[in-house]
């Protein structure tokens, strides 16, 4: 379960982490 936790964990973390990352750049 853990694996499953983080396996679907990183993926949103670093999606989460482009998003703010494209709106910083846009400003």
């Amino acid at each position: 379960r853990w694996l499953a936790i983080h396996g679907l964990a990183v993926p949103t973390v670093f999606f989460l982490g482009s998003i703010s990352a494209m709106q910083f750049i846009q400003r």
